[in-house]
C-alpha cells in the first residue's frame, strides 16, 4: 500500500510518502490512457495518476458548462489537485496532441505551465502515434505517413497482433533517444511537424525509477500483465 499523499510538518515521519507522483492529463481516445496506466506498475518509487479517470466529466462539467478549450483542461486539472493533493516534488503533465488543438490554444496552456512550479506540457505533432512511432523506428523520415490515421495505420503493421502498451513500453529507452534527435529545438513547447516532446516526460520517469529498475520492469512485470490479460481474456470467452 501506497503512503499518505499529502504531508505536513506535523506529519508523523511514519506516514510521508516516499514516491513522486506523476499527475497525466491526456485528451487522447483509449490508446493513451491505456500506454500510461501501465506507468504504474513500473516501480513503488512512482505513482501514476490519469486525471480524466479521478475527475469525471460531470465534475468538470460543474467547473466548465461550456467545455471550452483549454480552460476544461486546465480547471479539470486544478479540480484533481483539489481533490488528490501535489507535493512540491510531484509533477503535473499535460500530453497533447497538434492537431486537437489551435496554436493560441495550446500557447495559453503553456504560459499557465511556466507559472506553475512542476507543470509540464509535452506535445506531439501531429499526434501521439508520433510518439509510438519512435518506440520502433529511428528514422521517421523513412515514413510516408502523413494524418493520424496514416501514424496509426502504419504503427499497426510493426508487432504481429498489432499495437499493445505493454508491447511498446519496453522500447521507452529507444523512443526517448529516436525522439529526441529530432526535436531541433527544445527550449520552444511547440515540436515540429513529426516529433514529439514526450521524451521529456519519459526522462523524468527514468531518473526517478532508473535504467536497472525499469529493465526489471520489462523483465519481471510485463510478462506477469500481460500473461494476467490473457487469463481474463479466456476467462471472458468461457462465460
Amino acid at each position: 500500500m501506497r503512503k499518505k499523499r499529502g504531508y505536513s510538518r506535523e506529519t508523523p515521519t511514519a506516514l510521508v510518502r516516499d514516491y513522486k507522483l506523476f499527475a497525466i492529463a491526456c485528451e487522447g481516445g483509449k490508446r493513451e490512457p491505456a500506454y500510461f496506466r501501465a506507468f504504474q506498475f513500473m516501480s513503488n518509487r512512482i505513482a501514476v495518476d490519469l486525471i480524466e479517470e479521478i475527475v469525471s466529466d460531470e465534475e468538470a462539467l460543474a467547473i466548465n458548462p461550456n467545455k471550452s478549450a483549454p480552460k476544461w483542461v486546465l480547471e479539470r486539472a486544478i479540480r484533481y489537485i483539489e481533490k488528490e493533493g501535489l507535493n512540491d516534488e510531484d509533477d503535473l503533465w499535460f500530453i497533447l496532441d497538434v492537431d486537437r488543438w489551435e496554436y493560441s490554444q495550446l500557447k495559453e496552456i503553456a504560459d499557465f505551465c511556466e507559472q506553475n512550479a512542476n507543470w509540464n506540457i509535452v506535445l506531439s505533432n501531429p499526434c501521439f502515434e508520433v510518439w509510438l512511432y519512435f518506440h520502433k523506428r529511428k528514422n521517421i523520415k523513412d515514413s510516408e505517413s502523413k494524418t493520424c490515421g496514416d501514424f496509426k495505420y502504419e504503427i499497426s503493421k510493426f508487432e504481429k497482433g498489432g499495437y499493445h502498451p505493454l508491447k511498446w513500453i519496453p522500447d521507452l529507452l529507444i523512443a526517448i533517444e529516436n525522439s529526441k534527435v529530432t526535436d531541433i529545438n527544445k527550449d520552444y513547447f511547440f515540436p515540429e511537424i513529426n516529433t514529439t516532446k514526450l521524451f521529456q516526460l519519459g526522462e523524468a520517469i527514468i531518473e526517478v525509477v532508473g535504467k536497472k529498475g525499469f529493465e526489471k520492469y520489462c523483465e519481471n512485470i510485463i510478462p506477469k500483465l500481460l500473461q494476467e490479460e490473457i487469463d481474463r481474456t479466456k476467462r471472458k470467452k468461457k462465460k
